[in-house]
């Protein structure tokens, strides 16, 4: 009925609407109808209203009428996004029609599925708008912050939504391989469940949820994986943003802020970006043509294992996501994100699968301790808390009826059940008493906290505490040396004790040489005293050791610190005897005194000649020959404090018996060389080559030692042991000499090349009818050697016969 009126006449108009829709007009004659007034409120004739959402009642002359309200048939829906529409009901919730859902969700690096299911890929390292209104009418908006995560891709880190006053935000941190939700509403943390008039906010220990029943919305958040479900009767053709427009027509999803159409969604989705983000944009890279991978993991989804959810659920963008990832992230544990996308989406239909033990472990999930995975678990969990029960699982609401569906976390296991809310404690009953630290205790059980003995009692379940009594203590007495009483603190009692104290330490006593301090135990300090030293000597104030030399004044005795005691003192003795003195000497030494030394010493007295068969000691300025060879001849020369043996050798001159006058045959004086008188009145010269020694030098080079004879039978030669020409010849002597300088060769520079820098001198005497006695001399060093360089000086003489003349003769 359209209207009943009247015109005041007596004519009555009504109106009302046929089953064409078209307005027919009834008049009649106006009469008196009754209005009823058996119902609360009383109705007039002619109305009509509604008693229920599918019950109207009408008011016709007193009478009420009810009838049911005649539903058209619902007609299916095919929905763009490959979701099952859902049946709902009119405004007027009564009759039911289909209408498509509004489900964008993604994931991973990241995949984005828009509100009508067009699939793209996106990488952005900004804050984005995921959803907001065309037209504001709920003031509700939903911003995802993607961040890089490796190989140029990005991924979602936290999503925010915007619900009138309200700013929430969701994150999730990764602490020590542990996953831990972190969530603030208006900026303040909030530990999870959550509840005010507005919105409820869950967590499963992987999935955290929100609802907001007055627009039927829900988002869900786990890291890598976001979810947007909204109403089509509330948002439908008014969303924008990356998820696109809610249309159920996917031309137009790739909505710019603008209005206008992009037919890329990944350029699109760049341009909603956050006013609060300034980020550059990086220019897309093309996709290289990934190598042969293995995406084994990806035909899960397509297996019979979600075989439920295919005919609710299209998995082809899920899949193609998968090999996506798995072809170019090459981690193997990338595919799990779309797998767990999908099984989130399937949840959301009521479909729980536990997809996870298919994986061979790759995609396992560890729950913190005592917690244990469970593929299909409630969203809220119950717990000990009575109060937290009522309010999120056993109150039905609106929030209660989004959250029925069960999703994958971490729960307790079976058999136990949360302790609180805000613990992470599994307890086998909520029979227990909960302490203030969040622990618990079994009835009856005893325990100490602090100086109390606390129980749980069993009938009550209340902690009741009582102090500790202490015991008792004997009486202390504290007389030792040092000692002081103190009072000390042993757990929750107060205990008397003995103590010693330190600044009455006796000092350490000083010892006298030879002693040491002894420390024996004492009750508070060591005792100390000084007591002798064992097998030790003291010697003017210095300690020795048993065998040690001990310096004596007297420096002719040889003192050591013996084995032996002496009674009086308790040392050790200090045992002397006089230094040994080696009194044998080798030949030609004799051992005399050293005035102010213990020792004498050994010395030279005579020179030792050693021949092959004979040892011989001469006297200084003894001559001696050798019985088996006459031509040697050795001196002992005394030079300063030296000894020195000399050795003169004769070379005889040529000798030929034929050459001699007969019966002038003979020996020279020395026994060594035959002479003669050599045939013819020629006066004949010869001449011998021999080494000069003196005082231990030998001349470097054969020094030649020249003779002469006449045939007057004179002979004049060089005895090396008369150091002189010797004369034979009682007519003529030599009469022409010449100096020479020798260099000698001394053992003090062995090995030395020495020179001969001869001086030549010449010496002349008168021819005499005397003996012949020309002057030959010998000199030798007058220092205790000779040394490198030094020349013993030589002279030779020239002999001639009657007739000779004055030659000089230069040796080599």
């Amino acid at each position: 009925m359209v209207y009943n009126e009247t015109d005041n006449d007596g004519y009555c108009f009504t109106g009302y609407c046929n089953a064409s829709c078209q307005i027919v007009v009834k008049v009649d004659n106006c009469h008196s109808f009754k209005q009823c007034d058996n119902v609360s409120p009383p109705k007039k004739n002619g109305e009509v209203w509604k008693v229920s959402n599918c019950v109207t009642g009408s008011c016709h002359d007193g009478n009420v009428t009810y009838h049911d309200i005649q539903c058209p048939t619902s007609k299916p829906v095919v929905c763009a996004n490959n979701f099952p529409a859902v049946e709902v009901t009119d405004e007027d919730g009564c009759c039911p029609h289909y209408e498509c859902q509004c489900i964008c969700y993604g994931w991973g690096d990241p995949h984005y599925v828009t509100f009508d299911g067009t699939y793209y890929d996106f990488q952005g390292n900004c804050s984005y708008w995921l959803m907001k209104e065309i037209s504001p009418k709920y003031n509700f908006s939903a911003m995802i912050d993607d961040t890089y995560c490796g190989d140029g891709l990005s991924c979602p880190q936290s999503i925010t939504i915007f619900y009138q006053s309200y700013k929430i935000f969701i994150t999730q941190d990764d602490i020590n391989g542990n996953f831990t939700n972190q969530i603030s509403v208006n900026d303040k943390p909030v530990s999870l469940a959550y509840q005010n008039k507005d919105f409820r906010l869950i967590t499963t220990g992987i999935e955290t949820v929100l609802v907001i029943p007055n627009i039927q919305a829900k988002i869900t958040f786990s890291g890598l994986i976001f979810g947007i479900y909204l109403p089509y009767s509330d948002f439908g053709g008014n969303t924008q943003g990356q998820c696109g427009t809610c249309d159920n027509n996917r031309t137009d999803d790739c909505r710019l802020p603008s209005g206008k159409i992009d037919p890329s969604c990944p350029d699109m989705a760049h341009e909603w970006r956050a006013n609060t983000s300034h980020c550059e944009r990086v220019p897309p890279t093309p996709t290289p043509q990934p190598d042969v991978c293995n995406t084994t993991m990806c035909e899960i989804i397509k297996s019979s294992l979600f075989e439920a959810c295919h005919t609710k659920i299209g998995y082809g963008p899920f899949v193609e996501a998968c090999e996506f990832d798995m072809c170019h992230m090459h981690i193997q544990h990338i595919g799990c994100s779309s797998l767990q996308a999908y099984a989130d989406a399937c949840a959301e239909a009521g479909i729980c699968i536990d997809w996870r033990t298919a994986t061979d472990g790759i995609c396992d999930y560890h729950c913190q301790s005592p917690k244990v995975y469970r593929a299909c678990g409630p969203q809220v969990e119950s717990t000990c808390e009575s109060w937290y029960n009522n309010k999120f699982i056993f109150a039905v609401s609106e929030f209660s009826k989004m959250t029925e569906m069960e999703l994958e976390g971490c729960f307790c296991p079976n058999g136990t059940r949360l302790l609180s809310s805000t613990s992470n404690e599994c307890v086998p009953s909520c029979e227990i008493c909960q302490l203030a630290n969040g622990t618990w205790k079994l009835p009856n059980s005893i325990w100490t906290e602090g100086c109390q003995e606390c129980t749980c009692e069993e009938d009550t379940f209340h902690v009741v505490c009582r102090n500790i009594s202490c015991p008792a203590q004997p009486p202390l007495s504290c007389d030792q040396e040092g000692q002081v009483m103190v009072t000390d603190t042993v757990g929750c009692c107060e205990e008397k004790k003995c103590v010693c104290n330190v600044t009455t330490c006796p000092d350490m006593p000083i010892c006298p040489v030879g002693y040491t301090v002894e420390l024996t135990t004492g009750t508070c300090f060591p005792n100390a005293a000084c007591v002798i030293q064992k097998d030790v000597c003291v010697f003017q104030n210095n300690v020795y050791q048993v065998g040690d030399v001990v310096p004596m004044k007297k420096p002719c005795d040889n003192c050591i610190c013996s084995k032996n005691t002496d009674v009086s003192s308790g040392f050790n003795i200090v045992e002397c005897q006089p230094t040994p003195c080696d009194t044998h000497c080798p030949l030609g030494y004799d051992y005399q005194t050293v005035a102010g030394q213990c020792c004498g010493k050994c010395l030279q007295t005579s020179c030792v000649v050693v021949l092959s068969n004979v040892t011989k000691t001469l006297q200084p300025g003894t001559i001696w020959t050798p019985a088996d060879n006459s031509c040697v001849r050795f001196e002992c020369v005394k030079i300063a404090t030296q000894f020195v043996t000399v050795e003169a050798k004769t070379v005889c001159p040529p000798y030929d018996p034929e050459e001699c006058i007969s019966g002038t045959e003979m020996i020279a004086p020395d026994g060594c060389c035959p002479l003669c008188i050599l045939k013819g009145n020629a006066c004949n010269m010869s001449t011998t080559t021999m080494y000069l020694e003196s005082q231990g030098c030998k001349s470097k080079e054969p020094v030649n030692v020249t003779s002469c004879s006449g045939a007057c039978g004179t002979i004049t030669f060089y005895s090396p042991t008369m150091r002189s020409l010797q004369h034979t010849c009682s007519l003529l002597p030599g009469v022409a000499t010449s100096e020479r300088i020798v260099q000698l060769s001394c053992p003090d520079n062995t090995g030395d090349q020495l020179s001969l820098h001869p001086t030549l001198t010449t010496a002349s005497a008168s021819r005499q009818n005397a003996l012949c006695q020309a002057p030959v001399q010998w000199q030798a060093p007058t220092s205790n050697h000779v040394d490198a360089g030094d020349e013993a000086k030589t002279k030779t003489s020239i002999c001639f016969g009657q007739l000779c003349n004055e030659h000089e003769l230069i040796g080599p």
